[in-house]
């Protein structure tokens, strides 16, 4: 989860009315808040302060990001830095280290627990919903076509989501998905649709097998992830 804070001197009135505009247009998994520029909480990640009080901001280099604003209710500012905002989101749904390369060939089912496995690993999900993955999987294939599968849990473990998250596992030799073949299983955790921006990039980038065989064939962590998140 990210952390936003609007700061202004006190904390109550302008920075108030600007989260409650910036929470219009960031996911749902994005916590927007304010605060006294005085008192930001350890745990922000960014801030967004009037320009006069910039200069009262300590440590600046903790931040993920700050920005620097005329007026809090700018709609247009607020959209842009919203759209910033929600792409940090995206980076996080998706770790590095939640990318596994050289995965051995197994079954599908084995699979959908190894992927289950290494979302609970990465908090994103608690281990009842991993039965949910297999259970979904048996009543409606999450095969896709273009050597992908996309497991995830059934409705009824969704309460079992601790946060949005989304894994990938690429299994060069592929993997025989109910007749199919898989060579890149992604496994979803979604709290709401947060990860429906990133999926569908996932979707539109692996529509061609060029890329399909490209992401396969990497050894590179950041190059699959940057494909999948960004399309570039």
């Amino acid at each position: 989860m990210i952390n936003v804070y609007f700061a202004c001197d006190a904390g109550m009135g302008s920075s108030a009315l600007g989260a409650s505009m910036l929470r219009k247009y960031v996911n749902q998994d994005i916590k927007v808040s304010h605060c006294s520029v005085y008192k930001i909480p350890t745990s922000c990640d960014v801030v967004i302060v009037q320009k006069h009080l910039s200069s009262q901001v300590d440590d600046r280099n903790k931040y993920k990001r700050i920005y620097d604003i005329l007026y809090f209710l700018d709609d247009k500012i607020l959209r842009e830095i919203a759209k910033e905002i929600n792409k940090m989101g995206n980076n996080e749904m998706l770790k590095k280290e939640a990318i596994i390369l050289n995965c051995a060939s197994c079954t599908s089912d084995e699979a959908i627990v190894a992927m289950g496995e290494l979302l609970q690993a990465h908090g994103y999900i608690e281990a009842p919903y991993i039965q949910g993955m297999l259970n979904r999987d048996h009543d409606l294939t999450t095969y896709l076509g273009n050597d992908l599968a996309i497991p995830h849990g059934e409705f009824d473990v969704k309460k079992y989501v601790l946060n949005t998250g989304i894994a990938v596992m690429i299994y060069p030799n592929g993997i025989d998905w109910n007749g199919n073949l898989v060579r890149i299983v992604i496994g979803i955790a979604a709290k709401g649709d947060d990860h429906m921006e990133i999926l569908s990039n996932i979707a539109i980038t692996l529509c061609e097998m060029e890329t399909v065989d490209q992401i396969v064939a990497s050894d590179d962590v950041d190059f699959i992830r940057n494909i999948l998140v960004e399309g570039a």
